[in-house]
């Protein structure tokens, strides 16, 4: 059974994150990082939205969802992140795409499935770290031109 009150769904991509509550039908894009979470903080007081009493649903992503994680961690809000297979696999045929469709399925993918969501562990800060290197040596390379195997 579920322990939370509402599902936010967000589509995460490398300087957005598009948010919608699934409950109250109200969508947000607000930039991934510091000045964003500021902006999501006063459109949940808004809402009158308790993140605390909230579950975030998010695709897995190449490294753009560690700022979501790290400000999910320090204000202790429950999240998991699932692959985007998986949400496509359920809602079967759609018609659409877009970065404000995509956080309404996962939303919808939340509620749908919170039975069987579970909130994921909070990251060690080391493999954090290590993930985000490991991350931006992908990208130097990819931008050198040589083969990220190496």
């Amino acid at each position: 059974m579920k322990n939370w009150d509402l599902t936010l769904g967000v589509d995460v991509s490398k300087n957005t994150l598009d948010i919608y509550c699934a409950e109250i039908s109200e969508h947000i894009r607000i930039q991934n990082g510091t000045e964003g979470f500021l902006q999501f903080q006063k459109w949940c007081k808004h809402f009158n939205i308790d993140l605390q009493k909230s579950f975030i649903v998010l695709e897995y992503t190449g490294g753009y969802q560690y700022k979501l994680l790290q400000f999910c961690q320090s204000r202790q809000i429950l999240y998991t992140r699932i692959p985007g297979l998986a949400i496509k696999n359920s809602l079967g045929i759609t018609r659409g795409k877009n970065d404000k469709v995509d956080a309404s399925r996962i939303a919808q993918y939340g509620e749908e499935k919170h039975k069987s969501l579970k909130a994921d562990e909070p990251l060690n800060p080391a493999i954090a770290s290590l993930k985000e290197l490991l991350h931006f040596r992908k990208r130097l390379v990819r931008k050198c031109g040589l083969p990220v195997n190496r």
